[in-house]
């Protein structure tokens, strides 16, 4: 699992403990973690192979090593199972919004039950938030602005849509020269759903040109796209941007031997995904993004 996707499901679980009226060290210490985890350049699954370099990072003891290596090992966490059992998922929805944080969302549940986005939307234009402790009649109006931001950013794709950015795109990388052996759709594109949040390809790099250099250049090239109205993220390995279709795009760079174990990872779904690391682990192997290898070799 990348970083990312750790630091997610630790920040999730600090919030829905927050709106569960956890104590203020007890979702923090959750908080603190997910932080370190959004910016570390160590691979944290890496590091969960040997313990004891797991719990030197700041902030990470005996427990929260082990919640991080559950995480690693499940793809979850099962106190945030636990709490998505209490409370809706769609209240993670609700904490995404400008100007909410979990203290709003606890008193929007406990009072109105309110947990979607609509939800919040209707009471925002029937004025019900205005005169509630800490909202006002500015809160309410930055509550409708952010809510209509989210359903424009949350518009799906339909699959010729997102079939016609994807030939494009792909046709200009393969222009970025020998170095390129093959492009490849993964996610929801490659699974044929009706629609598609974001478009995942993964580009396979030529064995001999697949140094850093090499997947830099490439790199460099995929941000030139002209239909790319906003850069996302540049790292190492992936670059992410915006199309001016409102398409977003995440160009992954590998190298050949990492191919099988990547598309499968990031075509998904997540589901599958936990399901098929479940019974690998089962089995006495490690499945990531990278490679399906023997636990004993850890």
């Amino acid at each position: 699992m990348e970083n990312r996707e750790v630091a997610l499901i630790l920040r999730e679980t600090a919030q829905l403990l927050e709106i569960d009226g956890a104590i203020i060290g007890r979702y923090r210490s959750y908080e603190k973690v997910a932080e370190l985890l959004f910016s570390l350049h160590e691979r944290v699954e890496d590091l969960a192979k040997d313990v004891k370099k797991l719990r030197e990072l700041p902030g990470v003891g005996e427990n929260m090593a082990e919640h991080i290596c559950e995480i690693l090992k499940t793809g979850d966490y099962k106190l945030r199972q636990k709490l998505l059992k209490k409370y809706p998922p769609t209240l993670l929805e609700l904490l995404a919004l400008q100007s909410l944080g979990p203290k709003k969302v606890a008193f929007l549940w406990s009072n109105f039950k309110c947990g979607t986005v609509a939800e919040l939307e209707k009471l925002a234009h029937e004025g019900k938030l205005r005169d509630l402790p800490g909202f006002g009649e500015k809160s309410e109006q930055n509550i409708l602005k952010a809510a209509e931001n989210a359903k424009r950013s949350s518009g799906r794709f339909h699959l010729d849509a997102a079939d016609s950015d994807a030939a494009r795109l792909i046709e200009f990388i393969r222009k970025a020269g020998d170095a390129v052996e093959s492009v490849t759709a993964a996610g929801s594109l490659r699974r044929r759903k009706e629609t598609i949040g974001d478009l995942d390809l993964l580009v396979t790099m030529r064995p001999g040109q697949d140094k850093q250099k090499n997947i830099d250049a490439v790199a460099e090239h995929v941000l030139t796209y002209p239909r790319n109205v906003q850069t996302l993220a540049h790292g190492e390995n992936k670059v992410s941007m915006m199309l001016e279709s409102g398409l977003q795009v995440d160009v992954r760079l590998l190298a050949k031997n990492s191919f099988g174990a990547a598309l499968l990872y990031f075509t998904g779904s997540k589901d599958h995904n936990v399901a098929l690391r479940g019974r690998a682990n089962d089995a006495g192997w490690t499945l990531n993004e990278y490679a399906l290898t023997s636990s004993a070799m850890r």
